[in-house]
């Protein structure tokens, strides 16, 4: 009889402990679980604020003429935009700024070559407001240039070369 009260016993403190260990157990889980989720809303919400880029490939009319790269809507606070030119035709050097969408200059024109990165300064207030790069040749540039790259009124990143 005393060996089972003894099995009785050690049975009923080893459920306890197994219960507390269980307790434990779901308590870290739902903690990590939270942590998890907190950390994936805030890099979503940092990739979403800090926009993307939009893509051109567009050709640039000679002696001076520009074309202009599809509209974007600036979505963060950021105060950069930035223009990433993939190939520029002819290895010409192209002039690039940001416009809003009436024609009023964002950010004056900056020389761009093949590979180049430029960062433009606009107004951190304006998200909301749509914009768009204008890419122009000199009036030494006797032909028509081809250029392709990417932009974004939001400063997204790097250009990736």
């Amino acid at each position: 009889m005393r060996f089972d009260k003894i099995c009785m016993i050690d049975v009923s403190n080893k459920s306890r402990e197994d219960f507390k260990k269980g307790e434990k157990m779901k308590m870290r889980s739902l903690v990590t679980g939270l942590i998890v989720i907190v950390l994936s809303v805030t890099l979503v919400g940092k990739a979403i604020a800090a926009g993307s880029f939009s893509t051109y490939n567009m050709t640039i009319p000679k002696l001076g003429g520009s074309n202009t790269t599809s509209n974007v809507t600036k979505v963060s606070s950021s105060d950069k935009a930035v223009v990433c030119s993939d190939q520029i035709g002819g290895g010409y050097t192209l002039n690039a700024r940001i416009e809003l969408l009436n024609g009023s200059v964002a950010a004056g024109y900056q020389s761009i070559s093949n590979d180049q990165r430029r960062e433009y300064t606009l107004n951190p207030s304006t998200a909301g407001s749509s914009y768009h790069a204008r890419i122009a040749t000199t009036i030494f540039i006797p032909v028509d240039v081809q250029a392709t790259g990417w932009w974004s009124p939001d400063n997204p990143g790097s250009c990736g070369f």
